[in-house]
């Protein structure tokens, strides 16, 4: 009886033991598993925030957001073990590591311009200023030089995620033109299906502050994977 009372109670001790050292390592995988994305999810958290309706509107994205990425970036026995809250901890101490000054490079032409026209003209300087010439502009498409390189590019500024309508048009241009590489860069984000069809056809899907990824490439690779780590920068 005695025997039985103290298994019993040592049990009770080593379970709870037990299952906060899963929770640990679990966890640790999950920041491990998400660390690689956390610098798009920061820009995109900031830009939800800004075309957002208002506080309750965002916050209604972003759950909603978070609860895609958990499911996307985490099996499900993980999720077992992380719930949403924990998730949602979790990306925020993740963007407590961002600094400062890196948030504001990569959110700068988001927040400067309001409009189809500021951003173009603010992404033409910072193209400029990358090196990059405007050779001439095809309707909504500008075609750029650098040594000797050309590049079809469309600035798309939005406040909801971009469809399939740029990338087709953006290749079909970059044919015209006789370009190997084409491009849209926005202050935003796109659509699962836009990304897609980026990289079948070719096209390179980019955020505005990515410029520094703006490279010809050979038609055989897709769309290039930014190393994690390596950060985004704003050639401004």
């Amino acid at each position: 009886m005695f025997a039985t009372s103290l298994a019993l109670w040592v049990t009770a001790i080593l379970i709870p033991i037990a299952w906060l050292h899963i929770q640990v390592r679990v966890t640790e995988r999950c920041r491990r598993t998400v660390r690689p994305h956390i610098e798009r999810l920061l820009i995109e958290n900031r830009w939800l925030e800004r075309h957002a309706r208002g506080p309750a509107a965002f916050e209604i994205l972003w759950d909603r957001e978070l609860v895609r990425l958990r499911r996307a970036h985490l099996p499900r026995p993980l999720r077992a073990v992380v719930p949403i809250g924990g998730f949602r901890r979790l990306v925020r101490a993740e963007f407590a590591s961002i600094l400062p000054a890196e948030l504001a490079s990569w959110t700068f032409v988001d927040r400067i311009s309001s409009s189809q026209a500021s951003y173009e003209a603010l992404m033409l300087r910072c193209l400029k200023a990358a090196g990059w010439r405007l050779d001439y502009q095809d309707q909504e498409h500008f075609v750029l030089l650098r040594a000797r390189t050309r590049v079809v590019v469309c600035l798309h500024w939005t406040d909801r995620d971009i469809a399939c309508l740029p990338i087709s048009d953006v290749a079909a241009t970059a044919e015209r033109a006789g370009s190997s590489t084409a491009c849209v860069m926005t202050n935003g984000r796109f659509s699962g299906a836009a990304r897609a069809m980026a990289e079948e056809q070719n096209v390179l899907a980019l955020h505005c502050s990515q410029i520094d990824l703006l490279l010809p490439r050979d038609r055989t690779m897709g769309t290039p994977r930014r190393v994690p780590g390596s950060g985004l920068r704003l050639a401004a």
